[in-house]
């Protein structure tokens, strides 16, 4: 049993957080599943064949679909069946403990993954958590797994509450947790940590295949490292016209059929004004049946999020949240003008904070008139559905949010001091603040 002083934190990772390997079927671990473990040379040299043939003669002569190909083998390890369960057998890698137990290894990973330090100074390792889950499963199956790593953790440490620290992805997890367990009244408070609460346009457009012909190749580096896509991108100087666009097509089809479109926790991150459009167009047919179920089930508790907080809220727990504005979405998306911080729209990650979009502000008089409106003047934090308990962060880019010392300086004090309530409650604190990594 750990020190009751302090409650013990649970964090709800992103999705290239947690590790997922591929299983043979005798249950050995073939290689890493996600993240993808691609050899980017051997993706390349696979490709040499089909380019030289499309060179020579000046037309696609293959090479589209070869590339197509060699994608899909490359990102079978996650594929999803229609259904919405894995094509391969797959184990997430987990951590049934605290950080406390945990090997050298596992919590150099865990705080490489969640740099919560200055918050385990304070509560102790024994009181922090990690529940790794496969970004690429179902909510709702992930919830009920959730449930029961809070039971665990209740009984190991003789709480009768945790504190809930959902990252990124493990925003729409925790919706789907309150959704199916919130009224059994284990959470005190939670910390949205630059969370997809209300989903993300960059998703929504790769989905409906909104991608920018400026750089329709960054797609690529949410599976692949960026050196592979680099070298991708200095092929199609060398593409005759109409090669790229079909090269281009066809790989974003193989990814979109083969993961993205059968993917439950992908689709739980559709922003809930585009879901019904994309559903009717992606999943109305009897493969997706089960699937398709399981999202209009997401969806009708993302639209229900505002009541769900306000419910919880009743029954005590308290809930903030640390958001990043003022960037553009990834440019390889068309949404990319709206006040985001990279990955998560701004306007998600508040609960419904009003953004001009980049470039736009919102005039001095309404500024002065206004105390929850940016220095800037790009954010209203009034329109935000946690004004009092919702911090921003200008330009700060979502990975490096958790880098970032005042957001963590926050975090700190979020979920270990019961007297800090709120923006209020320490001026050194303020609402907004500026970007920094402190990893540099």
């Amino acid at each position: 049993m750990t020190d009751l002083q302090h409650t013990p934190c649970i964090v709800l990772p992103g999705i290239g957080q947690s590790k997922v390997e591929l299983l043979d079927k005798k249950g050995e671990k073939v290689k890493m599943a996600w993240p993808l473990d691609v050899n980017g040379d051997a993706l390349l040299g696979s490709l040499k064949g089909s380019l030289m043939k499309m060179m020579l003669f000046r037309r696609d002569a293959g090479f589209s679909d070869k590339v197509a190909g060699v994608v899909k083998e490359a990102a079978d390890p996650i594929a999803v069946n229609p259904d919405g369960t894995m094509k391969n057998n797959v184990r997430v890698v987990t951590y049934p403990y605290s950080l406390a137990k945990c090997s050298e290894d596992e919590k150099r990973y865990i705080y490489k993954m969640a740099p919560m330090q200055k918050l385990t100074e304070v509560i102790g390792e024994e009181n922090l958590y990690f529940f790794a889950f496969n970004s690429f499963g179902e909510p709702y199956k992930t919830a009920r797994a959730l449930d029961a790593f809070i039971q665990q953790v209740k009984a190991e440490t003789g709480s009768d509450k945790v504190n809930l620290i959902p990252v990124s992805l493990g925003g729409a997890l925790s919706t789907a947790y309150f959704d199916a367990y919130g009224s059994k009244n284990d959470v005190k408070r939670v910390l949205y940590f630059v969370a997809a609460l209300e989903g993300t346009h960059l998703i929504a457009d790769v989905m409906e295949k909104k991608i920018n012909a400026d750089d329709p190749l960054g797609l690529l580096e949410m599976f692949s490292d960026k050196a592979t896509v680099d070298s991708l991108r200095s092929l199609t100087a060398m593409m005759p016209e109409g090669v790229l666009d079909a090269t281009m097509g066809k790989l974003i089809d193989t990814l979109l059929d083969n993961t993205i479109c059968n993917c439950g926790m992908l689709w739980a991150t559709v922003p809930p004004d585009r879901y019904e459009a994309l559903a009717i167009s992606r999943l109305s047919d009897t493969k997706h049946a089960a699937l398709r179920a399981m999202t209009d089930k997401y969806w009708t508790a993302q639209k229900n999020l505002r009541s769900i907080i306000a419910e919880r809220q009743k029954n005590g727990t308290d809930f903030f949240a640390i958001v990043g504005y003022n960037l553009p979405l990834q440019s390889f998306v068309q949404s990319a003008k709206l006040s985001s911080d990279g990955i998560i729209n701004t306007s998600s990650a508040s609960l419904g904070a009003e953004t001009k979009p980049l470039g736009e502000f919102f005039t001095e008089q309404e500024a002065a008139e206004n105390l929850y409106i940016s220095p800037d003047r790009t954010v209203d934090a009034s329109k935000g559905f946690l004004p009092d308990t919702t911090w921003y962060f200008k330009d700060q880019f979502h990975d490096a949010t958790a880098y970032n010392d005042t957001a963590l300086e926050i975090a700190k004090r979020v979920l270990s001091d019961d007297s800090f309530k709120d923006i209020f409650s320490d001026a050194s604190l303020p609402q907004f603040g500026v970007a920094s990594d402190n990893r540099k």
